[in-house]
C-alpha cells in the first residue's frame, strides 16, 4: 500500500479537513511536544540510545503464516454454537487454567495482536500491538468485547513466543477512544505468565503521544522495575532500527502530510520495503 503526498477526496466532491485527520490518526504534533501543562515526570522513561541496539542478524526472513504457531490449527478447531457464534479455548496461566474466547465478537479487532518477524540469531519474536484495531470505548458491549480480547491477547501471545521476544506497540491511527482503561492494562501485565515477562527483552512504544506518555507514566508504579527498564519511548523509525530490523517485513510504513499534518499508517504486508521516517 503506497500513499501519495497529495490527497484528494473521491470523485473530488468533498474535503478532508484538518480536523477530520487529527481526529482520526493521532500521531506525534508539535503541540504535544510543546504541552508543558503536565505534571508527570516522563525524564524517567527512557529513549532508545545506540549503545543499546539490539541484534540485527539475517532472522528477519518472511513473514511466518499462522500455522508456524499452530494458530491455523487452533481456527480449525474452533467450536461453533446453535446459534453460530464461534468460541475458542485456550490454556493459560500457571496452574492451567482453560478460558472461552468469543471469536465472534472480536472478528473486527483480530489485527490488534500480530507476529511481526524475527530479530537476532533469527528465533527471537517480533509481537505487534496495533492500537488502530482496538475497539473504541463508545461501543455498547465495550467491557464484553475488551474482557475476550484480554483473554485472547493472553492466550495468542503464549502461542505465539517460544523464547525471547519484544514487544512494539504502534501508537499511530489510534484514538484515545481507543485507549484501553489502566485496570484492564494492570489485569493483562498481572495475567501474564511469569516465562512470559521473563523472556521479553524489550517493549517499545512507536510515536506515542502526549497521553500514551500519561497512561504508562500512571501504571509505572504496578509494574516491576525490570519491566520498567524495558520500557522504551521510540519517536521515529529510525530509532526503533536501533533494536530491531525495521526492514523486516512485518509492515509498512507510509508517511504523508496534509495541510501540515503529518499522519503515519501502518499495514501488514509480505512485501518488503525501504523504511524511513
Amino acid at each position: 500500500m503506497f500513499l501519495n503526498d497529495d490527497i484528494s477526496p473521491p470523485g473530488g466532491s468533498e474535503s478532508i479537513t484538518s480536523d477530520d485527520l487529527q481526529s482520526t490518526f493521532l500521531s506525534p504534533s508539535p503541540e504535544d511536544a510543546e504541552d508543558t501543562t503536565l505534571d508527570f515526570d516522563l525524564d524517567a522513561l527512557e529513549t532508545p540510545a545506540s549503545g543499546s541496539r539490539a541484534r540485527s542478524g539475517s532472522g528477519a526472513g518472511s513473514l511466518p503464516g499462522p500455522d508456524q504457531f499452530g494458530l491455523g490449527v487452533l481456527e480449525r478447531e474452533d467450536v461453533v454454537d446453535s446459534e453460530g457464534t464461534r468460541w475458542r479455548c485456550f490454556t493459560t496461566g500457571d496452574p492451567p487454567q482453560e478460558s472461552r474466547v468469543n471469536m465472534s465478537v472480536l472478528e473486527p479487532y483480530l489485527r490488534v495482536l500480530s507476529h511481526g518477524g524475527y530479530y537476532g540469531d533469527g528465533e527471537d519474536d517480533i509481537i505487534v500491538f496495533s492500537s488502530c484495531y482496538l475497539p473504541e470505548n463508545s461501543l455498547e458491549n465495550y467491557q464484553y468485547v475488551m474482557d475476550n480480547l484480554f483473554r485472547f491477547v493472553i492466550g495468542t501471545l503464549e502461542l505465539m513466543v517460544a523464547e525471547n521476544y519484544v514487544i512494539v506497540y504502534l501508537c499511530a491511527g489510534g484514538q484515545k477512544e481507543k485507549l484501553p482503561g489502566i485496570g484492564w492494562l494492570k489485569e493483562c501485565y498481572t495475567t501474564i505468565d511469569r516465562r512470559l515477562r521473563k523472556n521479553l527483552k524489550g517493549f517499545y512504544v512507536v510515536h506515542p503521544t502526549w497521553y500514551i506518555k500519561i497512561v504508562v507514566t500512571i501504571i509505572k508504579p504496578f509494574i516491576s522495575s525490570k519491566f520498567s527498564r524495558k520500557l522504551q519511548f521510540v519517536n521515529t523509525l529510525q530509532e526503533l532500527s536501533l533494536f530491531i530490523p525495521t526492514e523486516c517485513n512485518f509492515l509498512i510504513i507510509s508517511f504523508f502530510s496534509y495541510q501540515n499534518i503529518s499522519l503515519c499508517i501502518y499495514c501488514s504486508s509480505p512485501c518488503r520495503l525501504p523504511v524511513s521516517g
